[in-house]
């Protein structure tokens, strides 16, 4: 196992951890405690966030096809991609659907956010000819004093 698959375990189980100390919070409830929801919400949003490192160590440890670390963050990473991009808005099902489709966008986002850097590491760059993109044309920028074509 290399340095990255050692970095990708570690912080799953530093969200797992977070996981178990606000599900601590519903475990320490004594007969006067109150649970609010900002602690349902801690728990919540901990889960999803642990549920994505999770599927990376799943790709990496032979639970799915096993790849390399820096494969699986990358199937990961565009697991959350297109959850962001392509989740349809819920019209019904309750506060709770609501809520946890909600959940499912923060610990995604919080996951993109975490490996963006990483991400960025792994990422070759592009070979020294190629011209940027324009994004809403899709041609490339013109340079200075040349007209696009």
């Amino acid at each position: 196992m290399g340095r990255l698959e050692d970095l990708i375990l570690h912080n799953a189980c530093l969200t797992r951890h977070e996981l178990g100390e606000a599900l601590n919070r519903i475990a320490s409830l004594d007969d006067e405690g109150t649970l609010h929801d900002k602690d349902l919400g801690r728990i919540a949003y901990a889960y999803q966030r642990m549920s994505w490192w999770q599927q990376v160590t799943d790709l990496t440890h032979g639970r799915e096809e096993t790849v390399d670390g820096a494969t699986a963050l990358e199937i990961v990473r565009q697991r959350a991609q297109d959850l962001l991009i392509n989740a349809r808005p819920l019209t019904n099902g309750g506060l709770f659907a609501l809520a946890m489709a909600e959940s499912r966008r923060g610990g995604a986002r919080a996951f993109l956010d975490a490996t963006q850097k990483l991400a960025d590491a792994l990422t070759p760059p592009p070979p020294p000819d190629t011209h940027p993109v324009n994004a809403t044309t899709a041609h490339p920028i013109a340079r200075r004093g040349r007209a696009c074509g």
